[in-house]
């Protein structure tokens, strides 16, 4: 086998928030379904693998030419692991070496390092072909990819029932023959979590490469570092799927004790927004239209997409639906979008089509790709 630091590989692909510079001999994947990408004509391929963690492990996602081939726990040492083998050396094959698992701000220190890529003493890196256009995604749980993975009556929070590469996300960029830039992290919202934690919300570490991670490994990486939004060119694309967490940090007790007492009106379904809107609901609308503000700046000529629904709400599709509608009067923006998806209870009616911890499972994610990838392929003009 021949070693090859990443330095010295010509032809590869970089998906996802990183800080690499072209003379960086390894490369840190920070958020769940970043990837390093090769095409190469060769028997076969291994990849170096370093990592940290306390109690949350890193799993990794292999696939050739799109399709997946394997997944598997990663060692804390520096770990060579075969990808793939017996290929024929006359054929052009895609390796994607796909992070699975998201960044856990939990553990006491986290991170996953490619250290270099070994192919046999033949083989060769040839050019990696362009994909069409950029998509990010940023989300919760749903694009992290919790409960793509596991029986459905799995309820264990941990790491060996998350996929990121499963996601809808993955699906729609692969769909739109798109390159991605994914955020997702568990259980976090626009204003806050799932139990009320307004700590634990996405739209401030928007602009950084991964700023939930602050551990010495994360941070002498570049986690803090401010993310460069493709050169200042930014997205084709930017799709949201935020909102889950919001609805039930809303009804929390740790929320309502922080907010006080609210006149505000209750909200029954999504008809509408009744007046006057207080507290959190109000919150939420603010959030959506500073949050839009704040992406568009990164993204200028992006078409925006906010979606909802692969897990059922109530209350937050129309503060969100307010929010963007208030953006766009306000901005004269006109490339933003709203967009419900199928739910897991309208699709999944077996054991077989369910997801783990009561998260959307395969057929749920892949409804909504093919939906976002025909939503966004209208906004440009080309339809499915």
């Amino acid at each position: 086998m021949k070693e090859y630091k990443l330095n010295k590989i010509d032809h590869k692909r970089i998906l996802g928030r990183n800080v690499y510079k072209n003379d960086d001999e390894q490369l840190t994947l920070f958020w769940g379904g970043a990837a390093l990408e090769v095409n190469i004509k060769a028997r076969e391929i291994w990849v170096c693998i370093s990592t940290t963690y306390d109690n949350l492990e890193h799993w990794l996602a292999v696939e050739v030419n799109g399709a997946p081939v394997s997944r598997f726990m990663l060692n804390k040492e520096k770990t060579w692991y075969c990808l793939a083998r017996n290929m024929n050396p006359e054929k052009e094959n895609l390796i994607s070496i796909i992070k699975d698992t998201q960044p856990m701000n939990d553990d006491s220190t986290h991170s996953l390092v490619i250290h270099a890529i070994g192919l046999d003493e033949a083989g060769e890196f040839v050019p990696v072909a362009p994909r069409s256009c950029t998509i990010e995604f940023v989300g919760d749980s749903i694009t992290a990819g919790e409960g793509t993975v596991g029986a459905p009556d799995e309820m264990d929070w941990i790491c060996q029932w998350m996929s990121a590469s499963k996601t809808y996300a993955i699906q729609t960029a692969k769909l739109m023959n798109a390159d991605w830039n994914t955020m997702g992290k568990s259980g976090w919202g626009i204003c806050w979590a799932w139990d009320g934690n307004m700590d634990c919300k996405i739209p401030p570490h928007y602009e950084q490469v991964c700023s939930v991670l602050k551990d010495a490994n994360s941070v002498a990486s570049g986690s803090q570092q401010k993310w460069d939004f493709n050169n200042g060119r930014g997205s084709d694309y930017v799709v949201i799927n935020l909102g889950t967490n919001d609805e039930s940090g809303m009804n929390s007790g740790a929320l309502r004790q922080a907010q006080g007492p609210q006149d505000g009106q209750e909200l029954h379904g999504c008809i509408g927004v009744p007046e006057p809107v207080e507290g959190p609901q109000k919150e939420i609308i603010s959030a959506v239209k500073n949050f839009l503000t704040v992406i568009r700046s990164h993204n200028p000529n992006a078409k925006i997409l906010w979606c909802w629904g692969m897990l059922s709400l109530q209350t937050v599709p129309a503060l969100i639906q307010k929010g963007v509608d208030e953006y766009k009067t306000a901005t004269g923006d006109k490339d933003v979008y709203t967009l419900e998806l199928e739910s897991l209870f309208e699709l999944e009616k077996t054991p077989e089509e369910k997801g783990s911890r009561g998260h959307p499972g395969y057929i749920t994610h892949h409804a909504a790709a093919i939906k976002i990838a025909s939503s966004l392929r209208a906004k440009r003009g080309n339809p499915l």
